[in-house]
């Protein structure tokens, strides 16, 4: 770490992706079971713009999850409610090496989740047993911006009370990564935990109990 680079005082998490993983290929073969291509409900939720009234709060989770039910049974029929059941029960799983390098994190920093949530969030939070694991959560349908738009930023870093030199970001999305960097926030692709704790390592953080 060179001499001038400020200790992280706090470091913010997206959630899917990095502590949540999706059990995509059971979903995928529920899909195909009731007739629907892979990756159908999806596309309807998050591939129009319902997914991006979602993930502001334009609309809440139970009316986003009646519009993709709606398209879905008016394209490939009724005999699909059962997928779209699935799917909607489907809370994803935790990432449990993530979890890891949270935890060792949080000894040293403050930690936070920015994640382009739906309403239900805090619900599946509190299911997979991670409300807890954050000082801070903010979910973008509750504030009202969604990532990469900077504003969200901003006003995570306004609510932390730390400024951009302090702060690590993390998100498997480049766009995310990009638009944090853009503010001066220290910013890393996640793609594995291996790389993700090189990175923490390399701000200065000792990542106690986690092996590089």
């Amino acid at each position: 770490m060179p001499d001038n680079q400020l200790l992280p005082t706090a470091v913010i998490f997206d959630l899917d992706g990095v502590i949540r993983d999706w059990n995509e290929s059971e979903i995928s073969e529920v899909e195909v079971a009731y007739g629907l291509d892979p990756g159908t409900i999806l596309s309807v939720g998050f591939g129009t713009d319902l997914g991006r009234a979602a993930m502001t709060g334009e609309i809440d989770y139970r009316t986003w999850m009646n519009a993709i039910r709606k398209q879905v049974i008016s394209q490939h029929g009724t005999e699909a409610s059962g997928a779209l059941d699935a799917w909607e029960a489907n809370v994803g799983l935790v990432n449990l090496q993530m979890l890891q390098v949270l935890r060792s994190v949080r000894s040293e920093a403050t930690v936070a989740l920015l994640s382009n949530g739906t309403t239900r969030l805090r619900r599946d939070l509190a299911v997979l047993d991670l409300t807890d694991e954050f000082d801070a959560i903010f979910n973008t349908a509750e504030i009202g911006i969604a990532k990469p738009d900077p504003a969200v930023f901003n006003h995570v870093l306004a609510e932390l009370e730390t400024t951009p030199a302090e702060t690590l970001f993390i998100d498997d999305l480049e766009m995310n990564v990009s638009a944090a960097r853009s503010l001066g926030i220290g910013a890393h692709q996640h793609l594995a935990a291996e790389s993700t704790v090189e990175f923490l390592l390399g701000t200065g953080l000792s990542m106690r109990g986690i092996s590089a």
